[in-house]
Order: C-alpha cells, then structure tokens, then sequence
C-alpha cells in the first residue's frame, strides 16, 4: 500500500511523547512497565466522549492492525466503550492516509460516543468471494467511494470480535480487500449498538468495515 502520511513532527511523535510522559493528556490507562498499550482523551471535542488507544511502542497504523498488539487494543475498546459509552453504543474508527484524515503517524484507534449512522443507513450492493472464514459483502454508503463490511463467516458479537484473536483475523480479510480496492487510503470501522436491559453494548453481529476508494469525509 502507498498511501500519503501526515508529515512526522520536527520534534518527535506526539504520541510517544505522551507515552513517556513529556507531554500531558487526560489518562484512563498509563502505560507501566509490562503494558502493551494506553489509553487517554483525544483533546478534540467532536463527540461526548473520545478517546485514543495507542500502543506504547511506536508503531504505525498498518504495523498496530497486524500485530497482536490489536488484541490488547481491542480489549480495552471494549472496556472503555462499556465505561463511557454502554447506553449510547459507539464506534471503533482508524483512518490510513490523508485521503481518510489520518493526522499521526503513530498507530491508534478512536473510541468515538455513538453508534455510526452512515453504516446503519448503508445498503448491501453486492457479494464478493469469501475470504478465508469471512464472508464480504459490497456496501452503498454515502459519500464513500467504495464500502465493504466483512464479519466471520460463524456469526458472534462485536464485543466478543473486538475481545480476542477473532479481531487480528477480520483485520487480515480487511487488508486483503484493501490492497484490490482502497491501497491509497481507508478507514476501518466497527459499531457497538448501544446495551439494553439483558445485554452489554456491542452485542450485535461481529463486523468490520472497510471505507475507502477517494476522499472520505471527517470520522465523526
């Protein structure tokens, strides 16, 4: 893939740069000693509540999403999204490239308030080839050039995906469509719908979708 990058600051990755505590930010996780990955407040206020999941190791954004540092990340997604979010549901968003608005180099997925309206009101175009033991299915959704939601083949829930090795599975299928329709820039996403009386949020069925093919708009 080759996709265009926000430039890396003169002065370092802001990210790590909170990581090892040089620059402030608002935690829920601070990094200690055997810890994978953080989590603190985005100082954007778009949404209620936004938060940032990074790894505490440099990484890029492609680096995060296949490695199994994405099963910790998800884990505390989970967690969080129940803590902030559990009667509102809310997304798990990562952008790669300018196309889709990614700003920092360093991998990191958004913890955003609120379920996504735009994949609720999308409508399933087509089929395409199973992927391994996913099922992909080509979406219409606004003001997005190409849309696919991928979800296993043997249906579980989001939260249950997003918890265990399940997700590093759904983010390989999710790069193999990537690299036939979106190499310039995508934006990966999952909606938890909000809890109810008898269930947690991110009960509903598994999926990850792919945004991509041109410019998209803002994440939230």
């Amino acid at each position: 893939m080759s996709f265009d990058l926000p430039e890396f600051a003169n002065d370092g990755c802001v990210f790590c740069s909170i990581v090892v505590g040089d620059t402030e930010a608002s935690w829920e996780v601070r990094p200690t000693g055997d810890s994978r990955v953080a989590c603190f407040h985005n100082r954007l206020k778009w949404s209620r509540i936004m938060l940032l999941v990074v790894p505490v190791e440099h990484m890029t954004q492609e680096g995060l999403w296949k490695s199994d540092v994405l099963v910790d990340t998800g884990r505390l997604i989970v967690a969080f999204g129940d803590k902030h979010c559990g009667d509102e549901g809310f997304r798990a968003i990562s952008n790669f490239g300018l196309q889709a608005h990614q700003s920092q180099i360093h991998g990191h997925i958004h913890l955003v308030s609120g379920t996504s309206r735009q994949i609720q009101t999308g409508d399933r175009k087509s089929q395409h080839p199973a992927s391994g033991e996913f099922d992909v299915n080509e979406y219409e959704i606004e003001e997005t050039p190409f849309a696919a939601r991928i979800a296993p083949s043997n249906p579980t829930t989001q939260r249950k995906m997003w918890s265990t090795g399940q997700l590093l599975e759904t983010s390989q299928a999710a790069f193999e469509i990537v690299e036939k329709h979106s190499a310039d820039g995508f934006r990966l996403i999952s909606s938890f719908e909000p809890a109810n009386s008898s269930q947690p949020a991110g009960s509903n069925d598994a999926s990850l979708f792919v945004l991509g093919g041109g410019q998209l708009g803002l994440y939230v």
